[in-house]
């Protein structure tokens, strides 16, 4: 092997190396690695959007608003006023390798997809494969646990039981009325779904869907 060669090999082997030091880094550091969702699990998610895009169209509160208190009826048509005039919104928290946020960005055009990822690694693969696929996603390297939710009109979660405790107090008090989150795998405490989606694959998973 000549010099030339044998620098190069040694550049690669040191730049994977850094590579799965940082991956394994951030596993510990955020309690589980990053996991892709799989086909079944993406189309499942995809379709429910697709469903509460369509009840956020039709959703008329206002219409059976039975508030005797002034204060508390403007607030309530305020919130309304709000979720109206949003932009249609789905941010994805832990979006890992960028598989999911991908896929809805292509499946769900109509939305602007959001995926947050802390994990060097993951992060830039997700942008890169992103425009490999030609879609818009708007990749943001940071904490999903100071994000503020309240531009969203749907949260993915596809994450463990401790972040989805951790996630709990925060999306009770940043995620904005109407809001759904939609959950994989792991229920939010104290939540209860409007809906349970089962899928038919080997784990069995279920998807929770929730109102704020």
């Amino acid at each position: 092997m000549d010099t030339g060669s044998l620098v190069v090999s040694t550049v690669l082997l040191v730049v994977v190396l850094i590579a799965v030091l940082s991956i394994v880094y951030y596993s510990w550091r955020n309690g589980i690695s990053p996991l892709p969702a799989s086909a079944l699990i993406r189309s499942k998610i995809a379709e429910e959007v697709l469903r509460l895009s369509k009840i956020q169209e039709l959703d008329r509160p206002l219409f059976k608003l039975k508030i005797d208190d002034p204060v508390e009826r403007y607030s309530t048509i305020q919130q309304h006023m709000d979720y109206k005039t949003r932009p249609k919104t789905i941010i994805e928290t832990g979006s890992g390798w960028g598989t999911l946020a991908i896929f809805l960005a292509k499946h769900c055009p109509e939305y602007k997809v959001t995926g947050i990822e802390n994990s060097f690694i993951p992060f830039w693969i997700s942008k890169l494969w992103a425009r490999f696929e030609k879609v818009s996603v708007n990749w943001i390297r940071g904490d999903m646990y100071q994000y503020p939710y309240e531009e969203a009109n749907m949260i993915i979660c596809y994450l463990f039981p401790g972040a989805m405790k951790r996630l709990n107090p925060i999306l009770r008090e940043r995620a904005t009325t109407y809001t759904y989150i939609i959950s994989v795998y792991f229920a939010l405490p104290d939540w209860t779904p409007e809906k349970v989606v089962q899928c038919v694959d080997i784990h069995r998973t279920k998807i929770y869907i929730y109102k704020v």
